[in-house]
Parts: structure tokens; sequence; C-alpha cells
């Protein structure tokens, strides 16, 4: 593990030492300038999840599945409701901030 350290440093540091920058000269702009714009395809999205969300209600309905689930929520301790509504914000605020990061690691 000690050597794969000083490798990985000594590696960083001779391409640190032998960076050179390329003169852009406007390349960049261009090549944006050129790109074909693309078209958003979002919609999609929202169609497959209001879809989803019609055939879940749907079979939520007629299979008893809400009558079932709100015989459980009646039987659950209000303690336990209480922490899931305390716990939600910091939850969501967590998945926001994983979705407005775009990059992110698991392990």
């Amino acid at each position: 593990m000690e050597t794969t350290n000083n490798t990985d440093k000594m590696l960083k540091g001779f391409f640190s030492e032998q960076k050179q920058e390329i003169p852009d000269n406007g390349f960049s702009e261009k090549v944006i300038r050129k790109l074909p714009e693309q078209a958003d395809h979002s919609w999609i999205v929202w169609i497959f999840a209001a879809l989803g969300m019609v055939i879940s209600i749907y079979l939520g309905i007629t299979l008893g599945l809400v009558q079932h689930l709100l015989t459980v929520v009646q039987h659950v301790p209000y303690y336990y409701l209480l922490a899931v509504v305390f716990w939600f914000p910091l939850v969501g605020s967590g998945f926001i901030y994983f979705i407005q990061k775009k990059h992110y690691q698991l392990i």
C-alpha cells in the first residue's frame, strides 16, 4: 500500500511538471457553435411517470391495496409516523443535493 501511494505521488509530480497548456485560439467556441442542437425529449419521462402512476392507482384500488394500506397505517404507533414525517425533509434534501451535483461516488 505504501509503494502504491509513493508511485501515485511520483506520477502526479511528473505529470504536473510536464503539463503543457495548448492555446485554444477560439477552437472550442467554433466546435460548440457547429454542434447540432439536441431536441428536448424530457416529455417522454413525464408520460411514463404519469402512466405508471395511473396504473399503480388503478391496481391499488381494484386489488384493495389502498384499503389494506389504510388498515396497516391505523395500527402503526404514532411515534413511527412522526419519525417518518421528521426524516422526510432530511432524505428529500439529500436526494436533491445528489441530483444537483450530477457526479457522485457511491464507493
